[in-house]
């Protein structure tokens, strides 16, 4: 028996080998249902969770829950939602748990299997990271809290990330400020710069800021010397400790580098560059990058084409099921476009923004996410 898996693109459950297609809302109330399994939820709980910015009814609620018990029906009593009498509704599922399988007690199998996950994470396979993660108990095998909130982000289940009772803030600190620089850049720049200062975060995740995500950040605030000193630095580091899987990921920053400084007589050098790094290692999620980057570089000569490869870095960037890889992609396309003066790009992928950021909720979580920032960084 499989556990229960749920998949955003389509808006569809999957157990035990069948699928149920849903709609938007019916399947944002199961997951948050099923994310608080066996907790009788009110109707004023469900409607903050799944409609906060909207004004519905109680009706509301009463009616999704009767299109899901309908959609569900074929897995009832295994999976279903119980009324709670003058309470609300409960999500229940009698589904194997952690000890079911002997496997979680052999440290030798779930040393290999965590290998494996970050071979995944590695070479950009977020789709085969996910299913990984969904049957973590099927394969037998634990993911620590910093894995479980890079799922979480992935998946783009901002309301898991803001949520205060999941996790303390310097465990979602790294995510947030992710987040928030695609919001707003300027803003956030306070935020990292103080979280960096201060050394709030988990050693794992300010090493990535401080190294490797500061030198886009850097780009988008303006301060070009600041990253190309830091790209210079990474790129001797990698060299020097042989890390294979910062490669692709320094040679497309290099790329942004020179696109974003106007360098155009070394954007071309940069593309052969970046396309034999990718061959050599072959990650999904840079391959993504890669491509949007190429279009941006082939826009001013051939549209067309340039189009053609930042849609097809685009599906890439969806296939990989990195979500935050998406997010930076389409934001650093969206401010070519803004500086180029590049009309039609510009409204082409902001209705694409527009889409992605309704689908996450991003702007329903943005008031929650600068709060917390400021609450927690805004007075050091």
């Amino acid at each position: 028996m499989n556990r229960i898996e749920f998949d955003k693109g389509t808006f569809s459950v999957t157990w035990n080998g069948q699928s149920v297609a849903l709609l938007p809302k019916e399947f944002e109330l199961l997951e948050f249902m099923h994310r608080h399994s066996g907790q009788t939820l009110s109707r004023e709980q469900l409607l903050h969770a799944v409609w906060p910015l909207q004004f519905p009814t109680d009706r509301t609620v009463d009616d999704h829950v009767y299109r899901l018990r309908k959609k569900l029906a074929l897995w009832d009593p295994m999976i279903r939602i119980e009324t709670v009498r003058s309470s609300g509704y409960r999500f229940a599922a009698k589904v194997p748990g952690h000890t079911d399988n002997p496997l979680h007690h052999v440290p030798s199998f779930t040393e290999d299997m965590r290998n494996i996950f970050t071979a995944f994470v590695r070479y950009g396979r977020g789709d085969a990271l996910l299913t990984l993660y969904r049957n973590k108990d099927v394969f037998g095998f634990d993911i620590d809290l910093t894995y479980q909130l890079l799922i979480r982000f992935m998946e783009g289940d901002l309301r898991f990330l803001v949520e205060e009772d999941q996790a303390t803030f310097a465990e979602r600190a790294f995510f947030l400020l992710n987040i928030y620089q695609h919001m707003n850049p300027n803003e956030n720049r306070k935020y990292v710069e103080t979280a960096l200062r201060c050394k709030i975060l988990p050693s794992v995740w300010h090493n990535e800021l401080e190294n490797y995500i500061l030198i886009y950040m850097l780009m988008d605030w303006g301060e070009y010397d600041k990253a190309k000193a830091k790209l210079d630095a990474l790129s001797l580091e990698i060299e020097q400790n042989g890390w294979d899987g910062l490669i692709p990921y320094a040679a497309n920053l290099k790329l942004e580098y020179d696109l974003r400084i106007r360098n155009w007589k070394q954007i071309g050098a940069d593309i052969k560059q970046a396309e034999e790094r990718l061959e050599q290692f072959p990650y999904q999620r840079e391959q993504g990058q890669f491509n949007i980057l190429k279009g941006i570089a082939m826009y001013g000569k051939n549209p067309h084409e340039a189009l053609q490869c930042i849609d097809q870095g685009l599906d890439i960037l969806k296939r990989s099921r990195f979500l935050p890889h998406l997010m930076s992609g389409l934001h650093t396309l969206i401010s070519f476009a803004q500086a180029e003066q590049w009309g039609g790009i510009l409204e082409k992928y902001e209705k694409e923004w527009d889409r992605f950021s309704r689908h996450i909720g991003l702007s329903e979580m943005e008031g929650l996410i600068r709060q917390q920032l400021q609450t927690h960084l805004g007075s050091f």
